[in-house]
């Protein structure tokens, strides 16, 4: 099996986007040979899709790269680090290198993981995106449905 898997928080503007992108491949019907999931900000409900039988999961979230706001970049795990000042492991932190750091002390399965990056314009507590990020909704979604399928 593979996961699209999109991340964030529908009440922080561009930080929906990884939500939002999932939201707009199950609306239309662009599931096919995936599953996409809308995880939300409950980070630990990753170790649900953490089994043998999946082939890959690609994590859609926002994520500050330095790059001009809308732009969006594909990276594993191991080539990132957090920049999240956490002091232990709650489902209100929201921190997935953390969840897959704990898969791993766990002994899951940890199948081929990537992320989609989205750099965001505006993260504050408003809810929608930013025009940046919403005329690109659909190119969002095509890339990631095509680097899911590909691993």
């Amino acid at each position: 099996m593979r996961y699209l898997i999109g991340v964030g928080n529908y009440c922080a503007r561009d930080d929906s986007i990884g939500l939002r992108v999932v939201e707009y491949v199950a609306e239309q019907g662009l599931e096919r040979g995936f599953r996409a999931i809308d995880l939300s900000g409950d980070a630990l409900n990753l170790l649900t899709y953490l089994e043998r039988e999946t082939a890959h999961i690609l994590i859609v979230d926002a994520a500050r790269m330095g790059q001009a706001s809308g732009d969006y970049a594909f990276f594993k795990p191991e080539e990132v680090e957090t920049r999240k000042g956490v002091t232990g492991l709650t489902t209100h932190e929201g921190d997935l290198l953390k969840v897959l750091e704990l898969a791993r002390e766990m002994k899951h399965h940890i199948p081929a993981i990537t992320f989609m990056g989205i750099e965001p314009k505006e993260v504050r507590h408003e809810i929608g995106l930013s025009e940046t990020l919403r005329r690109r909704l659909s190119e969002y979604a095509e890339a990631a449905i095509r680097r899911c399928l590909a691993g």
